[in-house]
């Protein structure tokens, strides 16, 4: 019952302050205690007088301001104090001072969840626009975009075809922005009437493009993309809204591009900044029937909603980190994605679905098997039965699907990518039995097979970004850890029994039977298609220590694999 009640008080709040600074003008004249609710006090609406009563209005009795703007902008006062000390701490440029903007950051983002999002209007002034851009930027920027300015447009046909070029391979993956609304951007901009958001759009899709297109940090599409985006952060403070589907939007481009350049942008915070967001407008349920929300307001909201939690999914796969919130939070049917539905006869956007299913599948068993609670997880053959069974089936579904083959290969590269990282929870109770570490193996095979004839086309590499890279090293560190650890084992002609599992319906995934020759031939072609696939993307986005040392464990495994080839076929 107490639950119950507790339920309707969330969803139907009474608006007080806290404590009370100054009675409305009604009850101070009468000399009555008052008790503050928004927009009408009590005692006002006892003797029918909402209409005068001052509580829900902007006239305040000098130096007796409503509590809870003073209150707000009290917080966001200190909140710029704050910031400006971690400015400081960064040019200090000491671990001292390093250590020291950290922990700041980390009380600003914080503080930054007490905000409330949907409080716009009069309350901030201007001021909390500015405090958010901070708050969105500060921590995500690891390098600062250069300053920069688009004087001179490049012709119509160029931005136009690099606009369609984003729309093909980021937007169908990703449809929150209507088509309409990005070519209205355009047309905006070239007849001199471009909003700030205008630009913002225009320039960051034309970044993303140029970064898309860049094969080289060294390179002119590079170099381009760089000088979009810069000129784009020019209006952060004013299109990176607090409280509005928009805000949302903008950022989402943000961390789009920030997945072609990681050098200058982190998109863990970018993603949970939106993500965050998402959730204050309560963008993760469907609206109550009784709103009746337009189809095309209502399409684009989910829209919206499936965008970040596609990309919120795929930064937590790559990085091994918690979700911003968790699936049995949201309600949201999943999206009409018919191009007609927002005025839009461009192009299908059905990759999106694909996509979206495919990062349910994984959401759904990574929440269990890596944030399941304190305890080391006793048996995950259950989840990994299930959610490898429900994977091939989509992939079967896949293949038989109209989509584009690079399309289709960048997917199955990742559905392989999560077939890895499920077999890799970091708190089992016993060890991977021997099926387990073959599964892995088996799987870490297709990845570098389906990656690599994803990249050898220079054309598809565009379809790629830093988080492939990131898959990439993984899948050789835990290939190689495992045909290090279990060589006998891998190049065994008889395979392990699969583990029983009593209460799982699934069947459990078929492992290929071969012969010695063969399976060393198999992993050497398959450690040297992973060596091309970190050459092609490092190229692209930078050369890490992660991804030397990733090449030293190549190098070390296939010298391995060669001596054991030459001793098989002597004998």
């Amino acid at each position: 019952m107490a639950l119950v009640r507790s339920s309707k008080l969330i969803e139907n709040p009474q608006l007080c302050v806290s404590r009370q600074i100054s009675a409305c003008s009604i009850c101070r004249g009468k000399k009555i205690k008052c008790d503050g609710l928004v927009p009408t006090c009590t005692p006002c609406q006892r003797s029918r007088r909402d209409a005068e009563c001052t509580n829900g209005s902007d006239k305040f009795a000098r130096g007796k301001e409503r509590s809870y703007v003073t209150a707000l902008e009290s917080r966001l006062d200190r909140l710029e104090k704050e910031l400006a000390q971690v400015n400081d701490a960064a040019v200090s440029g000491t671990s001292k001072g390093q250590r020291k903007e950290q922990s700041h950051l980390n009380e600003l983002v914080s503080d930054f969840g007490f905000l409330s999002v949907n409080a716009t209007s009069r309350d901030f002034d201007g001021l909390a626009q500015d405090v958010f851009a901070q708050l969105i930027l500060a921590p995500s920027t690891l390098v600062d975009l250069p300053d920069s300015d688009v004087e001179i447009l490049p012709s119509r046909p160029a931005v136009t075809s690099l606009v369609q070029y984003y729309i093909d391979h980021d937007l169908s993956l990703f449809p929150f922005l209507p088509e309409a609304k990005i070519f209205g951007s355009v047309e905006a901009l070239y007849e001199g009437s471009a909003a700030p958001s205008d630009e913002w759009t225009v320039f960051l899709i034309l970044a993303i493009a140029l970064s898309s297109m860049s094969i080289s940090s060294d390179d002119g599409n590079y170099a381009e993309a760089l000088r979009y985006a810069g000129a784009a952060q020019k209006h952060a403070k004013t299109v990176l809204l607090p409280g509005s589907m928009q805000g949302v939007q903008m950022i989402l481009l943000l961390v789009q591009y920030s997945m072609q350049d990681p050098h200058h942008l982190d998109s863990w915070y970018l993603i949970g900044a939106a993500a965050r967001m998402t959730v204050d407008l309560g963008l993760h349920q469907d609206p109550p029937k009784a709103l009746r929300t337009r189809d095309t307001e209502l399409n684009l909201r989910r829209r919206v909603f499936y965008s970040v939690y596609s990309l919120d999914r795929a930064t937590s796969f790559v990085h091994r980190r918690s979700f911003s919130f968790t699936d049995d939070s949201t309600d949201v049917v999943l999206p009409n994605l018919q191009p007609a539905v927002l005025g839009s006869n461009l192009h299908d956007d059905h990759p999106a679905a694909e996509l979206i299913q495919l990062r349910q599948m994984g959401s759904k068993a990574y929440q269990t098997l890596f944030r399941s609670g304190p305890e080391p997880l006793q048996d995950p053959w259950p989840t990994l039965y299930a959610a490898f069974q429900d994977i091939a089936e989509w992939e079967d579904k896949l293949h038989s699907s109209t989509l584009q083959q690079a399309i289709k290969l960048l997917l199955r590269s990742e559905a392989s990518y999560i077939k890895i990282l499920l077999l890799s929870p970091p708190r089992l109770q016993q060890p991977l039995e021997d099926y387990g570490q073959l599964l892995l193996v088996e799987y870490a095979f297709q990845f570098a097979g389906t990656l690599a004839s994803l990249v050898k086309d220079q054309v598809n590499v565009s379809l790629c970004t830093s988080y492939d890279l990131l898959r990439t090293l993984f899948v050789i560190q835990r290939s190689v850890d495992v045909l290090s650890d279990h060589t006998e084992l891998c190049f065994a002609e008889s395979l392990p029994r699969p583990p029983s599992v009593l209460t799982s319906m699934s069947n459990p995934p078929p492992l290929p039977v071969r012969r010695e020759p063969e399976s060393l031939s198999l992993a050497t072609s398959s450690l040297t298609s992973l060596d091309e696939i970190i050459h092609v993307l490092g190229s692209k986005y930078g050369i890490s220590d992660a991804w030397m040392q990733a090449k030293a464990s190549l190098e070390k495994m296939q010298t391995t694999l060669r001596i054991r080839s030459i001793r098989v076929n002597s004998t």
